[in-house]
């Protein structure tokens, strides 16, 4: 199995190759049926119209790919196709502040002979502020699908590349047939990000810092040249065009803001001191050490996108383990607990502190991102204050609140269904709507053996022996064993693979409420890759997705449970 997964995650990273939407029809009718209406109507259901603002018993009609009408004494159209209500939750469909959703990555550009120029070639560098999230975007990619499934209609999605890959746009998560229909807002953002050029200028943080604040100031100058030019040509030499530095000119007039990916604090910090120097308007997303900033963060207005991915729990000694820990273990463990502690936290801090921020995917697996909405929760942000970081918060941040982010008619009819209260544990979405199409999922009932480890104290744990697993893989399917102990209230477990390939140990064994995830690395070309599986067992049965957050790729897993056990 190692062998296969080094070979797919290699394809992946090197041949951009992508996987076709698990679970999801992607056609032009995505209900997969022949539809003879666009005309919905949701009825007898709970709406959160937006945070804190709930109708009991109300209807939705949704009608040319916009929401018509919302109440308690709405009339339903003759020709609506009905969808009965009755124990569903309505929301605005969530809005993804940044990711790479849809986009494709580019192929390495070949190393030039001149790279160690003082300006080795823009491509080479990463400088292309010129290009946009459009020109890479592929209606075929996993990711929409993949992002949509977890409640998701819009991503403000941005480019692969290094310092200054391009403008970012706002994209629809649905299935269109050509990519300008996923289009929502074209080049609202520059992109950029602290990532140098291998072996060249700008190569680390103080030169992509130097190198902003000389693009920035030379596009200064050239747009005064321009605007002179334009005025009144005469006697005057004429502008020299170049792509770059026109690309800054709405960055220059804070007509565009500049998104940086920034997830350390020095990297918000060095972000907020270009803004400072240079007055451009500011956006950070991907940010993961917040904590600290709140105040900076409102008292500088700048706009932030906290990263939905999160550590995993550290484990804590117990028993005759901790007894025997030195006092250094002791401190080292109770570290470790108060960094996951503030890191869990910070959504609640920044709240608390008054910041109104959204959220990213960029490095997340899509898996996780609704268990780690409550783990947040847990620890203390507000149920309404994750709705409004899901909603509210990144359409008034990306000027597009006019049209999305709340149920209310005359907006865009982008939904999301679930069969409870989003924020619980156990609830399932059931329907999705991206600019005004129906997505129906599968609600998979949980199974009465189901119940994680109060089954295992039974001595009946329903996961506990072997599995036949077929992964999917962009090279085609294999087969393999899964096989899963337990010791005490802990899992463990094995990968082996038909192909003849080396064991890998699952890690992170979980099993609560019916859903089975662990994870395992492989090395891939010197470059140690941790994959996320997760998924519902029923009976026999186990329905999962592999998840490669370092790729932004995910392809689905099934096992069965050998006879007998």
């Amino acid at each position: 199995m190692k062998l296969l997964l080094m070979k797919t995650i290699r394809a992946v990273f090197l041949m951009l190759l992508t996987v076709s939407t698990i679970g999801l029809k992607a056609q032009s009718d995505p209900t997969g049926e022949s539809a003879v209406t666009r005309t919905f109507a949701i009825t007898n259901a709970t709406v959160i119209q937006a945070p804190g603002k709930e109708l009991k018993g109300a209807t939705v009609v949704i009608k040319n790919g916009l929401i018509d009408a919302v109440g308690t004494n709405v009339t339903v159209p003759k020709n609506a196709q009905l969808i009965d209500g009755k124990d569903m939750y309505v929301y605005a469909a969530f809005i993804d502040g940044l990711s790479n959703t849809g986009a494709k990555r580019p192929e390495n550009m070949p190393r030039p002979n001149n790279l160690f120029s003082p300006d080795p070639p823009n491509d080479y560098a990463g400088i292309t502020p010129e290009r946009s999230l459009v020109d890479q975007l592929d209606i075929e990619s996993n990711t929409i699908g993949s992002l949509r499934k977890e409640g998701f209609a819009i991503s403000h999605s941005v480019p692969y590349g290094r310092m200054l890959p391009g403008s970012g746009s706002i994209i629809l998560l649905g299935d269109k047939k050509h990519a300008d229909d996923l289009v929502l807002s074209k080049d609202v953002s520059m992109f950029t990000q602290f990532a140098g050029a291998p072996g060249a200028y700008p190569g680390n943080v103080l030169g992509i810092m130097a190198k902003f604040r000389n693009l920035y100031r030379n596009a200064e100058n050239d747009k005064k040249h321009f605007d002179s030019y334009a005025q009144n040509p005469s006697g005057l030499e004429r502008p020299e065009r170049d792509r770059v530095t026109e690309a800054f000119f709405p960055v220059v007039t804070k007509q565009r803001p500049v998104m940086f990916d920034v997830s350390g604090v020095l990297e918000v910090q060095r972000a907020i001191r270009l803004q400072k120097d240079l007055g451009f308007k500011l956006m950070v997303g991907n940010v993961k050490q917040a904590w600290d900033l709140g105040q900076m963060f409102k008292e500088n207005g700048t706009n932030v996108f906290l990263s939905l991915d999160l550590p995993d729990a550290p484990k804590e000694a117990k028993g005759k383990d901790k007894d025997e820990m030195t006092e250094e273990a002791k401190r080292l463990e109770a570290r470790k607990m108060d960094f996951y502690k503030k890191y869990t936290g910070q959504a609640a801090s920044l709240a608390n502190t008054g910041v109104k921020f959204g959220f990213s995917s960029l490095d997340v697996a899509s898996n996780k991102i609704k268990a780690n909405l409550l783990t947040m929760i847990e620890n203390g942000l507000s149920e309404n204050d994750a709705l409004a970081a899901l909603t509210t918060n990144p359409a008034g941040i990306l000027g597009i609140d006019k049209i999305a982010g709340t149920v209310e008619a005359g907006k865009i009819a982008n939904i999301m269904i679930s069969n409870a209260p989003y924020f619980t544990k156990d609830s399932q979405i059931k329907f999705m709507f991206v600019d005004g199409d129906k997505y129906d999922f599968e609600i998979k009932e949980k199974s009465a053996a189901g119940n994680g480890n109060r089954s295992a104290a039974a001595g009946n744990d329903p996961v506990v022996g072997t599995w036949t697993y077929n992964f999917e893989t962009p090279q085609g399917a294999t087969t393999g064993k899964m096989i899963i102990g337990k010791e005490g209230t802990e899992y463990n477990g094995k990968l082996t693979s038909n192909d003849g390939g080396p064991d890998n140990d699952m890690q992170e064994v979980s099993f609560v409420n019916g859903t089975l995830s662990f994870s395992f690395s492989i090395d891939a070309g010197g470059q140690s890759v941790e994959l996320v599986v997760t998924g519902t067992v029923t009976g026999k049965q186990y329905d999962a997705e592999v998840s490669v957050s370092a790729f932004n790729f995910s392809t689905p897993l099934t096992a069965t449970k050998d006879d007998g056990q």
